[in-house]
């Protein structure tokens, strides 16, 4: 185990810490987030409950898909991508990305439309750990690891 293998494993374990609590918080909220309401433009007691409900629904599918795809990349980085296994690093970061790159994109198409400060730079930070570990991992599975 080379250093550069270890300091991929703690990015891509940052990645899913990260995704797990807001996950997590997304999925134990009883309201919607300040930023979800400034984009709305409107308070959450006037929400119809209808609204609400859907709003919530939303935010906590979101919110699931993150624990998801944290799950799935603990797994995988539990037993294939520690073991050296050389196509564990690709499927963490397709995994990684595949939720990823669409909630980028969400948040920058409503920050775009709205004006509102949607948080984008979050994705991107997580975006580059897993790249960067892809990166330091490109000889995985080869002798020395």
């Amino acid at each position: 185990m080379t250093y550069r293998f270890v300091i991929a494993a703690v990015l891509n374990w940052l990645v899913v810490g990260t995704l797990l609590g807001v996950g997590v918080r997304y999925l134990v909220s009883g309201k919607m987030m300040t930023y979800h309401l400034r984009i709305l433009d409107v308070a959450w007691s006037d929400l119809t409950p209808r609204t609400r409900m859907l709003m919530l629904t939303l935010m906590k599918g979101t919110g699931l898909v993150a624990v998801c795809t944290a799950v799935s990349l603990a797994v995988l980085l539990a037993a294939p991508f520690r073991a050296g296994e050389t196509w564990s690093r690709w499927a963490i970061l397709v995994v990684g990305a595949t939720a990823l790159v669409p909630t980028l994109v969400g948040a920058l198409r409503l920050r775009r439309e709205t004006g509102a400060s949607s948080p984008w730079w979050p994705h991107v930070a997580l975006l580059a750990a897993l790249g960067l570990a892809f990166w330091l991992t490109g000889d995985l599975g080869r002798t020395g690891w």
